[in-house]
């Protein structure tokens, strides 16, 4: 996901040509003095500058919306950021810039052990969750940014707010993207936010790079393992769409996902019964909400032991990294390498012939 993000600045009038999708071609005339940067895989950001002067824009239904960052000011010093989620901070900790953070939603959602040292010496603050968010801890916290999903943009007295302390809130809404190498371009953004674009642009290519040699392996292998996801909650089992996120890495990682055919993107909730019928005979099971154990998961619903998977013990989930108070590295650190999380895949499902202590992301339950 890329560069990303808004504030909206009425002005730019001169530029309204690139309302468009970050993906598709740049327009023809472009105004005196901008040069637009690359895009490679978003579909939802784009970013353009002047020679003072740098532009990242942030298309949403259609709407696009600017914020304006004064290039010398990005150079000065290195910005102080409050982030609202761990997919924010997982971009931050990959350039090793945790400094910068000052404030974080709870820090028991997050893994990295730097932002954890730099809360228990009083460097950072919690400022609470979107929608119950301590506006005076977090003005005390004197942020340059605030880094938020769009659901703060609904909040129009809060964003005026933040303004009036001279704060930008900046959305980044890369949870949209479907694609992975999409939704971890975003990191983009952050190199700009903290002037380390070169950084950025060499880390982002590693990371293509990567996940395109495990796809180009993977297409070797003759047979496609049958992969279904996730399991109960609340009396509802909801699985991702045919197009989602998690269908693109099981496809990318050589699987066969059984729900493929439930289009496009969307969370499907269905009753056990039915997922039965259709996931029943899987190979491999992956993302099993919370559950460590095999036996946890009988205990909860014994119909699991009917499934395939379960029977010959292909059941992992993205609990390898996770701490004691919750934090779990697959959506801090996942997002922004989704190779390593392809990695894992991968081996998953070829033929099951790996070393469980070679995956980074996923376990395998006992």
């Amino acid at each position: 996901m890329g560069l990303f993000s808004i504030t909206r600045f009425p002005f730019l009038i001169g530029v309204l040509s690139l309302l468009i999708w970050a993906c598709n071609p740049l327009p023809s005339s472009k105004p005196d003095g901008i040069a637009y940067g690359k895009v490679q895989y978003s579909k939802q950001f784009g970013f353009a500058e002047t020679k003072q002067t740098q532009f990242l824009f942030f298309v949403n239904n259609k709407d696009t919306q600017w914020i304006e960052i004064e290039k010398s000011k990005l150079k000065e010093k290195q910005p102080r950021i409050v982030v609202l989620s761990t997919v924010f901070a997982g971009f931050i900790n990959e350039l090793n810039a945790q400094e910068c953070i000052v404030g974080v939603d709870n820090i028991n959602y997050y893994y990295d052990s730097v932002l954890h040292a730099q809360f228990g010496q009083n460097l950072m603050i919690e400022v609470g969750d979107e929608g119950q968010i301590n506006e005076p801890k977090l003005l005390a916290s004197n942020p340059d940014y605030v880094i938020s999903s769009g659901f703060n943009t609904l909040n129009k007295a809060f964003k005026e707010r933040l303004k009036q302390q001279n704060i930008q809130l900046i959305v980044c809404d890369n949870y949209k993207e479907q694609d992975p190498l999409a939704r971890a371009e975003w990191i983009k953004l952050f190199g700009v936010l903290l002037n380390k674009q070169a950084k950025v642009d060499s880390l982002f290519n590693s990371v293509c790079d990567n996940y395109h040699q495990i796809q180009a392996k993977v297409k070797l292998q003759k047979n496609q393992v049958k992969v279904m996801t996730d399991a109960m909650f609340s009396g509802v089992w909801n699985v991702p769409g045919g197009d989602s996120y998690s269908a693109k890495l099981i496809n990318d990682a050589g699987g066969y996902y059984v729900f493929s055919d439930l289009k496009p993107y969307f969370s499907y909730p269905l009753d056990l019964e039915t997922v039965m019928k259709k996931a029943q005979n899987s190979d491999v099971w992956i993302h099993v909400n919370v559950f460590n154990s095999l036996n946890e998961m009988e205990k909860s619903d014994s119909r699991y032991a009917f499934f395939k998977p379960f029977k010959n013990k292909q059941v992992y989930n993205y609990s390898k990294r996770i701490k004691a108070n919750g934090g779990n590295d697959y959506w801090e650190k996942g997002v922004v390498r989704p190779d390593y999380i392809l990695s894992d895949l991968a081996q998953i499902f070829s033929n099951f012939k790996f070393s469980k202590d070679n995956l980074y992301f996923y376990t395998k339950l006992d």
